[in-house]
């Protein structure tokens, strides 16, 4: 979900969302991101514990997530890009500018 803040208004609207309708099978109920990148006018998510058996009580994973990476154009209703990795978990997924971080 994307969520336009006016502070001045004090007000909040939900202005995009997605994965709704996939379920349990998409949705990361623990960990996930959703991050706007204005240089390519997209959004990226990241659905860390997709898939997985969570126990609240104990706090602990039953089953291996299946994480999705998702990139949207701004504004889309379906992705773009969806890659799904198996039977793994990882707390936060972002893109890497390679000249950035290598100086290129």
């Amino acid at each position: 979900m994307i969520y336009k803040i006016d502070q001045k208004k004090m007000t909040v609207e939900q202005i995009w969302e997605y994965g709704k309708d996939r379920g349990h099978e998409w949705y990361s109920p623990v960990t996930s991101l959703t991050e706007y990148y204005d240089d390519k006018n997209s959004v990226f998510v990241y659905s860390a514990t997709a898939g997985a058996t969570y126990n609240f009580k104990t706090g602990a994973f039953e089953s291996a997530p299946n994480p999705f990476i998702n990139e949207f154009k701004w504004g889309a209703k379906e992705p773009s890009v969806e890659i799904q990795l198996e039977s793994t978990s990882g707390y936060q997924a972002m893109p890497v500018d390679l000249k950035k971080a290598f100086g290129g």
